[in-house]
Order: C-alpha cells, then structure tokens, then sequence
C-alpha cells in the first residue's frame, strides 16, 4: 500500500481499499500501555518507591494531581495549600497537552464498562451542560461531606489502589466488588458509563477544551461522510458533523474504522 503524505503536520496513513478490516493496532497498543501503567503501580508498590496512584502520580520533587480530586480537597478541607496548587496546575497543564487522553490509554475502566446497550444509544444533547452539572455535584459533595467522596469510589482510582494492593500482597476482593456494582449501576441506568456518567471524564472533558494537540480531522477529499467514525468512536462523534470534540479521548477508533482512509491524526 503507497502512504499518502498530507502535510508536516500530520500523520501519513495508508491508503485503504473500500472494504477493510478495522485495524486492531490501536486498541492494543492502548490495552498494552493501560496494563503497563497498572503494573507500574504495584511493582513501586511492593518495592516501596512512593509513586501515588492515578489520582496524584509522584515522580521525584514533581506532583501531578487529578484537578476534579484536587477541587474535592479544597473544598472539603477549606484550606489551600501549595502541593494542591501546584499538582493541580501540573494535572491541567498534562490535559492542555494531551486532552482526554487519560481514558482512553491509562483508565483502566474503559475496558470494563461500556459494553451493555447503553453504548448503542446516543449522548445525550445536552452532554456539555450534563457535565458541568455532574462535576458541580461532586465538588458540592465534597464540601457537604468534608470528604473527597469520588476519590474514594472513582473506578480508576479503586483499581489503581487494587494494583497497588495486589503488588503489596493485599486482597483485591474490594475492588472486584465496587467495580461489580458500578457496572450494575451501568446497566440500570441506560446510560454508558464512561461516556455518560463518570464525573473525572466530565471534568477532563470541560478542561480539554483547552488542548489543541492531537486532533483527528476527516480528509474532505476522501471523506463520504457516512457514520463509519460515529459507530466506532466510545463517544459518539462525527468528525464532520461535530464540532466539539473536547470530549475526544484520543483512543484513534474513528481512523481503524474509517473505510476510505480519510482520517487524519495532527499533531497541532
């Protein structure tokens, strides 16, 4: 197959007949990165090497903290302190370079839910105000309760802590249990739970407006504008018919799908 070059900016993809097979390349690559991820966790974990979890990673003097847990925090405890200042602004600068890329590489729940007929279904409309909405609920929580409540039960943060138990010998039984419930949770509700109801996506979502990195773009010399990207995207989108992408998690399902090629990867 001839690679077609499009500009300094973007990736080359190849050129595809009408009928393919969607590539698997990506999705392994992102099963492969997210299981790295998690053993990281508990091999710091068993050797004792202070590396946080998925909430506030630690790498030497450097902090990167979750900005939605760093919110929870300041609110629930009504003090604000450099560290939380500072990882929290070192979590938003990682989202203005990389978006929404977190759950879709790193969270290890998008391999687990959205699997019932609730991704069949299509978002909400109103999705961008729904999720201020759930965002502004879990920080009003936080300081109703005086406590980090989604911390707590956040799928991502439950099985990073679950790693982290398993490398230290401890019973993984807990999170087994709360990720059974949160997929129960799933189904009842009719909704997908990473595309609809998980309150960290919200908040990465509001705060990838701000990213201008890595965007995938339809070639409009290619693009038949069919619903090839919007069938295989875990968030629903149509890449010439939306405009708001800061939902995308750049997880490339649209460019595996697409039949003609015509979706291109820029890097800026």
């Amino acid at each position: 197959m001839d690679l077609e070059r499009v500009d300094s900016h973007t990736v080359s993809v190849p050129t595809v007949k009408e009928k393919h097979a969607p590539s698997r390349f990506w999705p392994r690559l992102r099963a492969i990165t997210t299981i790295a991820a998690l053993l990281l966790f508990a091999m710091a974990a068993r050797s004792k090497v202070e590396l946080g979890t998925y909430s506030s990673v630690t790498l030497g003097p450097l902090r990167i903290s979750e900005p939605l847990g760093v919110a929870q925090v300041i609110v629930a405890t009504q003090q604000v302190t450099p560290v939380l200042v500072f990882g929290g602004l070192a979590g938003v600068l990682v989202i203005v370079l990389f978006g929404r890329a977190f759950c879709a590489w790193l969270c290890p729940a998008r391999w687990i839910f959205n699997r019932g007929p609730s991704q069949a279904r299509k978002p909400w409309a109103a999705r961008p105000w729904i999720q201020s909405g759930i965002v502004g609920s879990i920080v009003g929580l936080a300081w109703i309760m005086r406590a980090p409540v989604f911390c707590v039960i956040c799928p991502a943060g439950v099985i990073c802590r679950g790693a982290v138990a398993a490398g230290t010998g401890g019973s993984i039984l807990p999170t087994i249990g709360w990720l059974s419930a949160v997929f129960g949770a799933e189904w009842l509700s009719g909704r997908a739970w990473c595309r609809d109801l998980c309150p960290l996506g919200a908040a990465l979502s509001r705060l990838s407006r701000l990213n201008p990195f890595i965007k995938v773009r339809a070639n409009p010399e290619r693009c038949r504008i069919c619903v090839a990207c919007q069938n295989a995207c875990p968030e629903g989108l149509h890449l010439v018919k939306d405009k708001d992408f800061s939902s995308c998690t750049k997880c490339f399902a649209c460019q595996a799908a697409c039949p003609r090629g015509a979706v291109e990867i820029k890097w800026f």
